[in-house]
């Protein structure tokens, strides 16, 4: 018994993010989470193939050059200038992160949200998975601005809408970034 305790870390493995000298460990994603984060890196790598901006997958972000541990490590972040990336991570702001909330919701909806803001990344998405929904923020004037809340609703789900309703329904997400680009939050959300 005392050998799986010693070796728990490494059968449940955390993300571990340092910011202002407090570590903060992340718990071993859900499968939802992995699905949700793989589809919105799938859409954005799709989008940005032969482009500068490059999506990456829990990539470090060091933020402090004064302090070169200190880094998050975002579950999807958009990073527009390559002469910041380096073998072990970004040194910078991305463009965008995106967040996908599991049981330490506070770290992402409030100590990373006032973190990427100082930072200056332009665009923050926090995706709640047992909600299915996406609240999308641009940065404007050094302060987040709530952009917009995303809701996936099934097909059966959207007949069930009044009619004013169902016309008012957005089944995509598009980055402020990317104008051009429609996410499908089917494509998000499906499996």
């Amino acid at each position: 018994m005392e050998k799986i305790a010693e070796y728990e870390h490494i059968l449940n493995p955390r993300k571990v993010e340092i910011i202002d000298d407090i570590v903060y460990m992340s718990p071993a994603p859900s499968v939802k989470h992995h699905n949700i984060m793989g589809n919105i890196w799938i859409a954005f790598k799709n989008y940005l193939r032969g482009k500068k901006c490059k999506p990456r997958m829990e990539c470090n972000v060091y933020f402090n050059p004064d302090k070169p541990k200190q880094h998050v490590i975002p579950d999807v972040a958009i990073l527009c200038e390559p002469d910041k990336m380096k073998p072990n991570g970004y040194y910078g702001a991305p463009s965008l992160i995106v967040e996908i909330l599991s049981t330490n919701k506070r770290d992402d909806l409030v100590i990373k949200f006032d973190l990427y803001q100082k930072l200056g990344v332009g665009e923050y998405w926090i995706v709640e998975p047992l909600a299915d929904t996406i609240t999308q923020y641009i940065l404007v004037d050094g302060k987040y601005e709530r952009l917009g809340v995303y809701y996936y609703l099934t097909p059966e789900e959207i007949e069930d809408l009044e009619e004013s309703q169902q016309s008012e329904y957005k089944s995509f997400i598009t980055p402020e970034l990317f104008k051009d680009l429609d996410i499908s939050l089917e494509e998000i959300f499906e499996d």
